[in-house]
């Protein structure tokens, strides 16, 4: 659920788009081969797979498992890998039933989109090791390109189908409030500054410094060893439990207050609390748009999943049962 606190909304922005890209992932992988069609006979021994009109040929399977579970060199028989083959087979025809659908509506991924997504994955591999491990998988970069671009289409092809198109009620938000009242409760929370040092003298010799009037921020930038010291100690905001135990000691200051000599096991601290807000529940009007953003996605979901069961069941999908035998 969104937090509607100032403090944290870049946070939970950042969890949502996590939780996206996690869905994504996972609903690739969601199709289940029983209900894609019949299960065909008398393919030929180098045709792994049929989906539709489009055919899977058994080296080509065998590069991609070589190329994305295997490491080099590596090789694995018997039970555990045959069922693993099977299991990634599934991957690949749920695939390209995403990726058939997809060329049907006229989407596709733009150079500049492929472009992008090899150089993020370049930067894992400085120099020249991202041919080395090419050449080591035994993969093509035009093989691997082109498995890349189809990948990409399949992501492109969920975020499509998942999006809501329809309207959410107000009533619908008011009740979802209602029922939720706890997400909508924002935590105390501080805002503190900390100077921490390796020996317990040097601190109170510190403290004994802040005491007689000395300025906590140019202190912290001049003795502090935490990387907030270039910040005058500034911790910034947090709530209880987000911070080491030793840190809720903060939580009983008064704002401008100067802790005591406090042992963790990063060191000694001494703390200064800037700001202290207290909790509250928030309103309805403040929160009903990330109300309306949580519904619409629910209802993109939920969506995507009938979309998705009437998808499968048109699919033809014909495997060698001589291979899976094998």
């Amino acid at each position: 659920m969104v937090d509607f606190s100032s403090s944290s909304k870049q946070a939970t922005e950042g969890k949502t788009m996590k939780r996206h890209h996690a869905l994504l992932l996972s609903l690739i992988f969601l199709i289940a081969l029983g209900g894609c069609g019949e299960w065909g006979r008398g393919l030929p021994d180098h045709i792994l797979a049929q989906v539709n009109e489009e055919q899977i040929t058994v080296d080509e399977f065998n590069r991609e498992v070589k190329e994305l579970i295997l490491e080099p060199g590596q090789e694995v028989k018997g039970r555990n890998f045959s069922d693993l083959k099977e299991a990634y087979l599934d991957q690949v025809i749920e695939r390209r039933i995403l990726v058939q659908e997809a060329r049907r509506l006229g989407i596709k991924v733009s150079s500049e989109e492929l472009n992008q997504a090899i150089s993020e994955i370049k930067k894992d591999y400085p120099g020249e090791g991202f041919g080395e491990k090419l050449g080591l998988k035994g993969i093509t970069l035009e093989e691997w390109k082109s498995r890349l671009e189809e990948k990409l289409l399949a992501e492109k092809m969920i975020r499509h189908a998942l999006y809501y198109r329809g309207e959410i009620d107000e009533k619908e938000a008011v009740q979802y409030y209602e029922n939720h009242l706890s997400k909508f409760q924002i935590s105390e929370k501080v805002r503190a500054r900390q100077i921490v040092v390796t020996s317990e003298e040097e601190a109170i010799q510190l403290l004994n410094q802040l005491k007689k009037g000395e300025n906590f921020e140019k202190l912290a930038m001049k003795k502090s060893l935490g990387p907030e010291k270039v910040e005058g100690g500034d911790l910034g905001y947090f709530s209880k439990g987000e911070r080491p135990a030793e840190f809720e000691q903060v939580f009983s200051l008064e704002a401008g207050e100067i802790s005591g000599v406090i042992r963790s096991p990063y060191g000694y601290h001494i703390f200064k609390l800037d700001e202290k807000i207290a909790p509250r529940q928030v309103p309805f009007e403040e929160a009903k748009s990330g109300i309306f953003q949580e519904l619409r996605q629910k209802k993109g979901e939920e969506e995507y999943q009938r979309w998705l069961k009437g998808l499968k069941g048109k699919a033809k999908v014909k495997i060698n049962k001589k291979w899976l035998r094998s």
